[in-house]
């Protein structure tokens, strides 16, 4: 991944590295630790959040319901295979192991095959991280090391800007392109957090 200029941390975190890819296991239990230790989350929303995204909901379900799946079985048998298929996976990711948000991805893609690629020794799990780097349409895909919806928060909570300005131009700097809107929705958080006393708007911010 390539070295993105970000701002440094706020002082309750400016013995991490700056960048986010550099942190250790120790570093991100340390953040996990404050997260619970400030009141803004319990170990049982950090639990039930990991076990939900643990779940791959509707990852068998969603290909055995495509017509174009269905064209390979017999009548009503399209399931049962794609159910022996799902239970063979590793259940993580094919190209960085993780567990969490895995979704069914083509090797072949429908992008360069269409309805052919639609079979089920053609597909494999990947995270959604990693299936969205591989798209050919998302062409700004692996630019961050975290998803948008982590970077965000991360960014919040991290480098503490205290504008919507500097939020927005941090989000810019780690390498985010999607509209403004999902920067502006994220700086609710700030706004949530100052109204408990964790967080500081300067008067200056347009938001």
């Amino acid at each position: 991944m390539s070295a993105r200029h970000l701002s440094p941390n706020d002082p309750a975190f400016a013995g991490l590295p700056t960048a986010d890819h550099e942190w250790t296991s120790d570093d991100w239990q340390q953040l996990l630790h404050w997260l619970i230790e400030s009141g803004i989350l319990t170990y049982k929303d950090v639990t039930a959040l990991v076990l939900g995204h643990l779940n791959p909901p509707q990852v068998g379900t969603s290909i055995a319901s495509k017509k174009t799946f269905q064209a390979h079985f017999p009548p009503r048998k399209t399931w049962q295979a794609v159910r022996g298929w799902f239970y063979q996976q590793r259940g993580m990711c094919e190209d960085c192991g993780a567990r969490l948000e895995l979704q069914a991805d083509h090797v072949e893609t429908r992008q360069d095959y269409g309805d052919q690629a639609d079979r089920l020794d053609n597909m494999l799990l990947r995270c959604r991280r990693c299936n969205v780097v591989r798209r050919p349409s998302h062409t700004q895909g692996g630019l961050t090391f975290l998803t948008a919806e982590a970077a965000l928060m991360w960014i919040l909570l991290i480098k503490r800007p205290r504008t919507y300005q500097e939020f927005e131009g941090m989000c810019r700097d780690y390498g985010m392109t999607m509209a403004n809107i999902r920067f502006q929705e994220a700086w609710a958080m700030a706004h949530w957090l100052e109204e408990d006393g964790s967080y500081t708007i300067d008067p200056s911010s347009s938001l």
